[in-house]
C-alpha cells in the first residue's frame, strides 16, 4: 500500500492541532475557577464551560488525535476511511453546536479545510 504525501502532511498537522487543543482544554479546566472569579470581579458576565462541554471537547480532541496517528501510520485504507469519516463528523457536529449556541460565522468554513484535505489524501492513496 502506498499513501499519499498529502495524507501524511495533513495527518501531522492534525496531530499538532489536536495536541494543542487538548493542552488548551486541560489548561482551561485547571484555571476555570480562577478565571470565573476574575471575570466576575471585573464585571464580565460570561458563562464558563460546563463539565459536559469539557468532556465533549476532550472526546473530539482524542478522535482528531487518533485520526492523525492513523493517517500517518496508514495500516489499511478501510481503517483510515472509517476514522477519517468520524473525524469529519466530529468537525461537522462541532460547527453545528457552535452555530446553535453562538450563531453562524463565516470563519466556521475554515474548520472544514483539514478534514477535506485529509479525505482527499486518503482518496489519493493506493
Amino acid at each position: 500500500m502506498k499513501k499519499s504525501k498529502l495524507l501524511t502532511v495533513v495527518s501531522i498537522l492534525v496531530i499538532i492541532f489536536s495536541c494543542l487543543g487538548l493542552l488548551a482544554n486541560l489548561a482551561l479546566m485547571a484555571t476555570s475557577g480562577t478565571m470565573e472569579s476574575y471575570l466576575s470581579d471585573y464585571g464580565y458576565n460570561i458563562a464558563m464551560p460546563t463539565t459536559a462541554d469539557y468532556a465533549i471537547s476532550i472526546v473530539f480532541g482524542i478522535i482528531q488525535l487518533i485520526a492523525g496517528i492513523m493517517g500517518v501510520m496508514y495500516r489499511s485504507k478501510k481503517s483510515v476511511l472509517i476514522i477519517g469519516a468520524l473525524y469529519c463528523l466530529t468537525i461537522l457536529v462541532n460547527v453545528i453546536m457552535s452555530c446553535v449556541t453562538i450563531g453562524f460565522s463565516f470563519t466556521y468554513v475554515f474548520s472544514f479545510i483539514l478534514p477535506i484535505l485529509y479525505m482527499w489524501g486518503w482518496y489519493q492513496s493506493e
